[in-house]
């Protein structure tokens, strides 16, 4: 079984702001989501936890596996690159278009939505081979769960992946 968690609140996350690649920190609450993530899953037998590079992501897994359970880092599972989106707020640019599986926009500095779906598959494809008959947890971002929802469930009717979203520390199976 796949699981996959988002990582923990911040303080971006607070202010609406695209966090992107920028290494912000859990908050508070952040750690607390984390806390109550690790007792839902305290049943689970999990085999591994990969996870993003990123810190909010690294702390969510670390307090999730207790150091009862290995924490793998994979690149491949870092926030999707926002490039000149990072930092502002979803309604200071086009959201809709930037995540729009069809139109393919591309941007000066920002991962393509294609760049990061085929990004994520291969991780995923990966996966598969070596962990089938596993229990994994994948920690990530909020901008990664939509590629790999996409892989399991396909492209939304409506082309937009980001209708595929999930709140901080929801727990997702595949």
């Amino acid at each position: 079984m796949l699981y996959v968690i988002r990582h923990g609140k911040t303080d971006w996350n607070l202010k609406n702001k695209i966090q992107g690649r920028a290494d912000i920190p859990l908050n508070d609450f952040g750690i607390q989501e984390a806390n109550i993530s690790k007792s839902l899953l305290c049943q689970t037998n999990l085999y591994k936890i990969i996870s993003s590079p990123l810190i909010r992501a690294k702390k969510t897994a670390e307090i999730i596996s207790n150091h009862k359970t290995p924490v793998m880092i994979d690149f491949r599972l870092i926030e999707r690159d926002f490039g000149e989106f990072e930092g502002l707020r979803k309604e200071d640019f086009d959201c809709s278009s930037f995540w729009n599986y069809s139109l393919d926009c591309h941007y000066d500095k920002a991962e393509t939505v294609q760049q990061l779906l085929n990004r994520v598959y291969n991780f995923l494809d990966e996966y598969k081979e070596m962990y089938e008959k596993k229990n994994v947890l994948l920690v990530t971002h909020s901008g990664v769960i939509p590629a790999i929802c996409c892989y399991f469930k396909g492209i939304p009717k409506n082309n937009n992946i980001f209708t595929y979203h999930f709140k901080t520390c929801e727990i997702i199976k595949f």
